[in-house]
């Protein structure tokens, strides 16, 4: 990438590949709820329910795992997590075997038997393991890069995310030729279990840095306490960061109706099918593809839109990604598309709505003081993921009882709403950078008499 020195482009491969594992991970699963749900009979909503499962384990401990980043070397934090995935995905593939003897539970009049069980158990702990990628990625690539050439390197770190989330549906759309689906995820631990290995011991050169700033030099601020978060000028900390955190909950809704429920979407409602070499290529291995296409064109986008974030204002790349995301979403859900068109309407919806990271995470980084970064980022998506944890159950209740259509046009409001929360961070009731010189600075930014 252009700007970066050779160790700042070394670290962005490094560090962007335990980001590019970690959504690997996370999409596993949504590529094959089409063969789950025949292979097992279990509802769209319970399928859902799983990744739901692995959102509430990420969740419940991001905060604690970043004010741990912001005290301890992340370099074993790292490894460790994505080890403990890996481990978990292979648990999941033997999990109708293993969760044979448990007894089935009942909740609400819903019945659970013990393979669902187990394959739940083992949601929760993959979830739990890739929990650490986030608050102490984020923190690292401030300690490594340049301020100058942060932009490009979270832009890098984001396109990461997207190629995993691209290379995991278009590698099972091919794997679905050849395996079971307990072979697909077996696969995929064991693979997790030697990647996380193979990090540890490249994060152990000492050519990058992994201890915590507030751990290297003398006289900082306490780690253990938060106080420092909370600035004097609420509007340079506190309202801001309440605004990302809706944007990322809005944003969120429509983003898991895609990445849970594309697959299911494309299959049910153009099940496009055809054969290459005499071989039948199905309609699930089909929409795997294009829903590898959304997610490449959200790492395409990332990776200019990583450089914009250098040059431009953070908050108009959100807006405007926003409204791509909300063009393709509408479009999807009320025209019928011919092949090619849905190819452009999915670029446009994968860039707009995953574009946006590089500029998103730039702002919260610009925001939080660097000895407190981990735990900045742990919080908001603490708060971000257990909030829309539900969503991939609630959005396959609402797809079943409104149908595939009419329910997708509703999520399209997501967006619409994060959009108005950016536009708040153009008010100086809400926002004002800490940067910015102010020394008129008024209780009423509108002035009155």
């Amino acid at each position: 990438m252009s700007g970066l020195s050779q160790r700042e482009l070394e670290f962005a491969l490094l560090i962007s590949s335990a980001h590019f594992a970690q959504h690997v991970f996370y999409r596993v699963l949504p590529p094959l709820i089409p063969v789950l749900a025949v292979a097992l009979e279990y509802p769209l909503w319970q399928l859902g329910l799983l990744i739901t499962l692995y959102s509430i384990g990420m969740g419940v401990v991001q905060a604690p795992l970043g004010v741990l980043a912001d005290r301890i070397d992340r370099r074993y934090l790292l490894p460790t997590g994505i080890m403990i995935s890996g481990a978990a995905y292979v648990l999941f593939a033997f999990a109708p075997v293993l969760g044979g003897p448990l007894p089935t539970v009942t909740i609400l009049g819903t019945t659970f038997e013990g393979g669902f069980l187990a394959m739940a158990g083992a949601m929760v702990i993959v979830g739990v393991g890739l929990a650490v990628v986030h608050p102490a990625g984020y923190p690292m690539i401030t300690d490594n890069v340049d301020e100058q050439n942060k932009g490009k390197v979270l832009g890098f770190f984001g396109a990461s995310s997207k190629l995993g989330d691209a290379a995991t549906p278009a590698a099972i759309a091919g794997l679905i030729l050849l395996l079971s689906w307990e072979g697909i995820i077996l696969g995929f631990g064991a693979a997790g279990v030697l990647y996380g290995a193979a990090l540890f011991l490249a994060l152990r050169s000492d050519e990058f840095e992994t201890v915590p700033s507030g751990q290297r030099t003398e006289g900082d601020a306490d780690p253990t306490t938060t106080t420092e978060l909370v600035r004097e000028e609420r509007r340079t900390f506190l309202y801001p960061m309440t605004v990302i955190y809706v944007f990322f909950v809005s944003s969120g809704a429509t983003s898991h109706a895609i990445t849970a429920f594309l697959p299911a979407f494309l299959v049910a409602v153009y099940a496009h099918s055809f054969e290459v070499f005499g071989v039948h290529v199905g309609a699930e291995s089909v929409a795997s593809g294009y829903f590898a296409l959304v997610l490449l064109a959200g790492a395409a986008i990332q990776l200019y839109l990583g450089g914009v974030s250098d040059e431009y204002d953070s908050r108009l790349v959100l807006v405007c990604c926003m409204g791509l995301a909300t063009v393709g979403m509408v479009a999807l859900a009320v025209f019928d598309l011919h092949p090619a068109a849905l190819i452009a309407v999915l670029f446009v919806l994968g860039g707009g709505l995953y574009g946006v990271n590089p500029a998103r995470d730039a702002l919260i980084s610009d925001l939080t003081p660097p000895e407190f970064e981990g735990r900045a980022f742990g919080y908001i998506f603490t708060a971000a993921t257990l909030t829309g944890a539900a969503f991939p159950t609630l959005i396959g209740y609402l797809l079943e009882h409104l149908g595939m259509r009419a329910g997708y046009l509703v999520m399209s409001i997501g967006t619409v709403l994060a959009a108005a929360c950016v536009a708040l961070l153009y008010s100086d009731w809400v926002y004002v950078p800490e940067s910015e010189p102010d020394p008129d600075l008024r209780t009423d930014p509108e002035g009155s008499d």
